[in-house]
């Protein structure tokens, strides 16, 4: 099971290396072992109020990880807008092990997704969205040591 979810994320990856698709956005981590920075991803993660509901090993060659996260009061405002964007949640955040040793961090490109779903949303779900990509970007650049 976890090598079919691989194959399935894969291309995603690939396309989303396309600069002109901007399908997620991804952040590359050096100096920082692949297990380090799932447990200050975690950490990060816990301190933005963004829950990790689960977290799916899914390979070790390369190391890759998928955190599902959610912020409950985020998305119960959310949801009851737009139920069926439970389609699309919790949020799954990707860790990948590069061969060169660094660590790439990705998720969907939130404000991209907004644009594409926004006849559906109210304009205090569009802040809510943006709010949830703020917090997840400031985890990631903490693990980075940007904050």
């Amino acid at each position: 099971m976890k090598r079919l979810i691989l194959l399935l994320l894969f291309p995603l990856i690939l396309i989303a290396q396309e600069p002109q698709t901007k399908l997620l956005y991804v952040e590359k981590i050096e100096g920082i072992p692949f297990e380090d920075v799932k447990v200050l991803l975690k950490t990060a993660l816990d301190g933005k109020n963004m829950n990790v509901l689960e977290v799916i090993d899914i390979s070790q060659k390369p190391k890759m990880t998928v955190f599902y996260v959610c912020n409950l009061s985020y998305g119960e405002k959310i949801l009851r807008i737009f139920p069926q964007f439970g389609t699309l949640a919790p949020c799954r955040i990707y860790i990948l092990e590069k061969e060169d040793g660094s660590v790439e961090v990705g998720y969907i490109n939130i404000p991209n997704l907004v644009k594409g779903f926004k006849k559906y949303f109210t304009p205090e779900v569009v802040k809510v969205f943006l709010q949830a990509d703020k917090d997840i970007k400031e985890a990631i650049k903490e693990v980075k040591g940007e904050f």
